[in-house]
């Protein structure tokens, strides 16, 4: 039963009763534990599962044929990752999930649950949606971003983003200076040289991941 307890938990799941919940658990992996750094999916690899994060943090990146890596984002668990692409049948994973730290996972055969008829279809597919349409604003967010035409705006924006999402001038965020310079696509010299101008300026002060907006 504490499976079932996990799976009422995650929002993918929510509103299932306990006889669906355990017909779902037939197209579930065992929970799968990866250690920080370790490859979940490669760009490229053949499909047929999504990831239910259900602690620890993943990365999703994509790289460019010239090596250079852009960071999409950074889950927390509990998350899904990769849900997009198996929905758009989509053959092979346009990008890598990597564990940022250690995490436990587990794989869910959508394609195979899809095919079932399953009576909770309806209900995991309506959660999904709700799912998706919180997914498809931060990833508006990240194209307002990435849209601006400079380092400072980029870091304004963010921050400013930050700020908002935690109800507080003063907030942590999730990634380090290097993982910051992938996300918002810059250089990390540049950044880091922005962030020193912006702290000298008195518009903000920070210390490693922590932030304060004066």
């Amino acid at each position: 039963m504490k499976d079932i307890e996990i799976l009422k938990n995650l929002t993918l799941f929510k509103g299932l009763d306990d006889n669906e919940l355990i017909e779902i658990k037939k197209f579930l992996s065992s929970v799968k534990t990866y250690d920080a750094k370790e490859i979940i999916f490669n760009t490229g690899d053949p499909i047929n599962y999504f990831g239910i994060l259900l602690k620890g943090q993943v990365d999703l990146s994509i790289e460019d044929v010239f090596g250079n890596k852009t960071l999409l984002s950074k889950l927390t668990g509990p998350a899904l990752f990769a849900e997009s692409v198996l929905i758009k049948d989509i053959e092979e994973i346009p990008l890598s999930v990597v564990a940022a730290e250690d995490s436990e996972v587990i794989l869910f055969d959508y394609k195979a649950y899809k095919s079932s008829g399953s009576s909770s279809l309806v209900k995991v597919q309506d959660n999904l949606i709700k799912i998706l349409a919180g997914k498809n604003l931060f990833m508006r967010d990240k194209l307002n971003l990435l849209s601006l035409p400079s380092t400072r705006a980029k870091i304004l924006y963010f921050l400013s983003n930050e700020a908002r999402k935690r109800k507080s001038k003063y907030f942590e965020i999730d990634f380090n200076i290097s993982e910051l310079a992938q996300f918002l696509n810059l250089n990390r010299s540049s950044l880091s040289r922005e962030l020193s101008k912006l702290k000298k300026e008195g518009l903000i002060d920070y210390d490693n991941k922590t932030f304060r907006i004066l």
